[in-house]
């Protein structure tokens, strides 16, 4: 938006209004139950801190505008200010009592939920330890004209053509983690079991369906971690 556009004034005024009508409240609020001490003061509640903090950065967000409108340079790099603006519409939650219901419910969830995420953690580690033992240098494919000739890297490279590595492999654990949680996501999981179905050795061309057993690995995986374990954040939460 242009500075001087009709657009950007209105913006900047109704800036400058709404912030009025926000400072006005929490020096209402101040008044009424006090600042910090008293059991109904307004720093009491994580609520009015919230506010609070929004309301302070809308206002430093209007003097940095205003000073650095004067001329001064340096102070126009603190207008990354202006990014913590995106978080006014959490005010909205304490304004919604359906919103801070469910707010709160997370937040009482955390503690449980954090023991969910170390067992989670825990399934994932051990499958992505057990994936590089059996997929280790196994997710390499041969890409050129005709590569039905082609049974290892040497034979790719002797054609000129790439021996290239799946987006998703085991080649270490960083990644095994990575393409686990494509598979916990249940999007494009299909296609990473069949590369380990296909896997034929280290340096050698994958060949379809070789290995049917390793469809074990990825089925555990997907029964154990992203339908029970993952559901039981569900279940938390409800509970």
């Amino acid at each position: 938006i242009h500075p001087t556009s009709a657009e950007r004034i209105f913006l900047t005024f109704s800036n400058y209004i709404f912030t009025a009508i926000f400072v006005a409240e929490m020096t209402v609020k101040i008044a009424a139950m006090g600042f910090f001490f008293g059991d109904k003061a307004y720093l009491r509640s994580s609520w009015n801190i919230l506010d609070g903090m929004l309301v302070m950065i809308s206002v430093v967000d209007i003097l940095v505008s205003l000073i650095s409108n004067t001329g001064t340079k340096i102070l126009g790099m603190l207008r990354v200010l202006r990014l913590l603006r995106t978080l006014r519409p959490l005010r909205v939650i304490s304004r919604a009592p359906g919103l801070k219901l469910v707010v709160e419910t997370l937040m009482s969830s955390l503690k449980p939920i954090g023991n969910i995420v170390v067992i989670c953690c825990a399934f994932f580690i051990i499958f992505g330890i057990l994936g590089v033992q059996l997929f280790k240098g196994k997710f390499f494919v041969c890409q050129g004209e005709d590569v039905r000739n082609i049974t290892n890297r040497t034979d790719c490279e002797g054609a000129h053509y790439k021996w290239v590595r799946h987006k998703y492999n085991f080649d270490n654990l960083g990644q095994a983690l990575m393409s686990l949680f494509v598979l916990a996501s249940k999007d494009g999981w299909v296609d990473i079991m069949y590369d380990g179905l296909d896997a034929v050795g280290v340096d050698q061309q994958p060949i379809m369906n070789y290995n049917p057993w390793m469809l074990l690995y990825f089925i555990s995986f997907l029964l154990i971690v992203a339908f029970f374990v993952l559901n039981m954040f569900v279940g938390v939460v409800v509970e």
